[in-house]
């Protein structure tokens, strides 16, 4: 075989090559999902968060996969200030990094449980309490846990939420800061 020859094949490989990446490659992208939207919040729902675990005896407990009305996304955590009390710290950007107050915290066993916690986590518990001084002052907090002898998680396909409080459940306000 003479040099031009071999030179012809080697360009017909190489642009064989290319155009089967390229095929390939943008087959990968048509068929891979796209970019998962944020979940929708309920309009009466400031943020709503889909992790929320911790130690039962010690802090921070961890809020992750959270979502705000306006659709931005982030996470957090809370620390005891006092018993009954803790304090929400967002990670920035979310909500801005602010703190926010969590006051009047309860914790109720599920009785009899649902049966949705891991066989790791029985203990089914509603948790709620209140948001303190801030804007959002007065805004409703629930949350449903499974949990055993060490630590937490949320219960499977629910949320912990911060909702609106009752005279701002009906205000659309995309734009709402604590």
């Amino acid at each position: 075989m003479n040099r031009t020859s071999s030179c012809r094949n080697l360009s017909k490989g190489i642009t064989l090559a290319v155009g089967l990446t390229a095929a390939v490659s943008a087959s990968l992208i048509a068929s891979s999902p796209a970019m998962a939207a944020p979940k929708p919040v309920p309009k009466g729902v400031r943020i709503q968060c889909g992790g929320f675990s911790g130690p039962n005896a010690t802090f921070p407990h961890f809020l992750t996969d959270c979502t705000r009305r306006n659709g931005t996304t982030g996470t957090g955590q809370s620390n005891r200030t006092a018993p009954g009390t803790e304090t929400i710290t967002w990670d920035a950007p979310f909500v801005k990094g602010k703190s926010m107050p969590l006051t009047n915290i309860t914790n109720s066993p599920v009785s009899p449980p649902s049966g949705v916690c891991p066989a790791d986590h029985p203990g089914e518990v509603n948790v709620s309490g209140v948001i303190g001084a801030t804007k959002w002052a007065g805004s409703p907090v629930t949350a449903t846990i499974c949990a055993n002898a060490n630590d937490f998680l949320l219960k499977p396909g629910t949320y912990f939420v911060i909702g609106k409080t009752p005279k701002d459940a009906d205000v659309d306000d995309f734009n709402d800061e604590p």
